[in-house]
């Protein structure tokens, strides 16, 4: 009887294995527009001719919008230039010429048979179609303005003669017929107008409109941007060659002088720094959410930014780092009280800030939260791994089927400004010391690790939080970005859509930090996020320690506050 079991047992897990193997590496299904952050999510589906010699290329689609049965895709660039209709009697689009091409040439050339199984076709309204006014109005969609409905031409539209702004932009067609003149077809301008044309007109290109039945949908690869867009899995396609690089640092322009020239600084080095013995250089326009830094060692430059529609309001702040030169590192308020959690040993942050003489600090794990409650409460065993000056301070790593936030990942900071991230049972606190890592935290989850997002988590980060996060996009390039949320202007930001946030600025590593009040970007030892409805201030939780990079005179010389523009 016993084997009996065994047996059945062994038999069900392997059940179990082979259903969910295939799925195995793959992400959710698709995502559509996100309002929150105004991001575009892309999908690669089909073919069609794509440089000026005709030679085939994938077809990339915006997903505009998607429940359980079906996404409605366009197409993100102009694909093609036909007339609506070449007889001189338009009856309008129903018996136009260009629906005909639409659901027969173009659905044959652009999509093989399994792929033609996908399409949706529903009351009669076909799965291709050209774009109508209700989608290229909607702000749900992300199309309500201009400049957000112009979309690019390809090489062979271009090479067919589309009505085109170079490659900046091309007119297409729309579905509506005029109803003062019936000979003239609706259509967007290079600049993203709603214009009209006469319907024989053969310059307007051609922007489909897709629809896709999501019930019959495979899991995608991929994660939706326009660096790593999705793709069905197990579906025959052809694919970018290569992709586009992940937000490539843009190219400076260095004058014959050596000077690197870069917008909103004074002349920089060729590595983008101050020369060495000049002075600081401090920029601040708090109104229009713009702050600048750079010294002989660094350069920052904080953003804020605003998505009003959909209240979010965040802050990004891109961190460049000589090499050589010293980078984060986490900066107590009372080093040989650590560990202790009463207020005596704790500060606001922006006074260790000023404490410390940092340029740039920004709230930590909040450990001696949790250190202190473990004490409170003895049946409380994880608090974490925390390293600091390469000490071991506390080893109390999660369990590995912890299932709540903060899962107490590791971020590992190294001297020579390398990051890592790590799992919170994947390594150990002695590992980590012997590594050479200075200072290791943990909360977490980690979001990206060698430029691949964290999916192992579900059960914690799906609501609308104010949130931090580090990123590096190579060593001695970082990004560090504060949400805001729980008040008026913000909502806050749901993790994963928070990850996508770093992954778009080019984040070959990002981990989540501690949030809610928590959450503190402090340049030149002021706070920058709003946390309560009071407005800006230093009002962030107390802490006995911050992550903070770069020294700076100027509270020493009496030059704190900075004047601001």
């Amino acid at each position: 009887m016993r084997t009996t079991i065994m047996r059945l047992k062994i038999f069900l897990c392997l059940m179990l294995v082979l259903i969910l193997l295939p799925l195995a590496g793959f992400s959710q299904t698709l995502t559509a527009y996100d309002h929150y952050i105004g991001r575009q999510h892309y999908l690669v589906f089909g073919q069609y001719p794509g440089d000026k010699d005709g030679k085939p290329q994938p077809i990339l689609w915006r997903v505009l919008k998607k429940d359980q049965k079906q996404a409605v895709l366009i197409s993100e660039y102009v694909l093609d230039v036909l007339p609506a209709h070449a007889g001189a009697d338009y009856a309008g689009y129903p018996a136009s010429d260009l629906k005909t091409w639409l659901e027969a040439d173009f659905k044959d050339t652009a999509f093989d048979a399994e792929q033609q199984e996908l399409l949706l076709t529903t009351k009669g309204t076909p799965a291709l179609r050209l774009p109508d006014g209700k989608l290229l109005d909607d702000k749900n969609l992300g199309m309500a303005e201009d400049k957000a409905r112009v979309a690019r031409p390809t090489a062979y539209a271009l090479s067919k003669g589309v009505l085109a702004d170079g490659e900046k932009g091309a007119a297409y067609w729309m579905r509506e017929q005029s109803v003062k003149d019936k000979g003239l077809q609706r259509y967007i301008s290079v600049n993203g107008e709603t214009d009209y044309a006469p319907a024989n007109d053969a310059r307007i290109g051609i922007r489909p409109v897709l629809v896709l039945d999501m019930k019959k949908a495979p899991p995608v690869t991929g994660y939706g941007s326009l660096n790593d867009p999705y793709v069905f899995a197990g579906l025959s396609q052809l694919l970018p060659e290569p992709l586009p690089a992940p937000r490539p640092a843009p190219v400076q322009e260095v004058s014959d002088s050596g000077r690197m020239e870069i917008e909103g600084f004074p002349p920089l080095t060729g590595q983008g720094f101050l020369k060495a013995g000049e002075e600081e250089f401090v920029f601040i326009d708090e109104k229009a959410g713009l702050w600048r830094y750079a010294n002989a060692d660094l350069r920052i430059e904080i953003k804020r930014h605003t998505h009003k529609t959909e209240r979010l309001r965040w802050l990004t702040a891109e961190i460049f780092v000589r090499p050589g030169a010293d980078t984060f590192f986490m900066a107590p308020y009372d080093r040989d009280n650590m560990l202790q959690d009463i207020n005596k040993y704790l500060a606001k942050q922006d006074v260790i800030a000023r404490q410390h003489n940092l340029v740039f600090t920004m709230g930590g794990d909040y450990f001696i939260y949790r250190l202190g409650s473990a004490r409170r409460d003895k049946m409380i065993r994880a608090v974490g791994v925390e390293i600091r000056d390469h000490r071991i301070l506390v080893d109390k790593p999660a369990i590995p089927d912890r299932t709540f936030l903060p899962p107490l990942d590791h971020l590992a900071i190294f001297p020579d400004g390398d990051m890592k991230v790590y799992a919170a049972s994947e390594i150990t606190a002695q590992e980590l010391v012997d590594l050479g890592a200075r200072d290791v935290l943990s909360f977490g989850p980690w979001l990206i690790r060698d430029g691949v997002i964290n999916e192992s988590y579900s059960t914690y980060g799906t609501t609308l939080q104010p949130r931090s996060m580090i990123g590096m996009v190579e060593k001695g390039h970082y990004w560090a970005v504060v949400v805001e949320g729980r008040i008026g202007p913000s909502n806050g930001l749901k993790l994963p859509d928070a990850t996508l946030l770093m992954k778009d600025l080019g984040c070959t590593l990002a981990y989540n930090l501690d949030g809610g009040w928590t959450s503190a970007m402090i340049f030149m030892g002021k706070q920058l996020n709003q946390l309560d409805k009071n407005g800006v201030r230093n009002n962030a939780r107390t802490q006995n320690e911050v992550l903070g990079i770069g020294y700076t005179d100027a509270y020493i010389e009496g030059r704190y506050p900075v004047k601001e523009k």
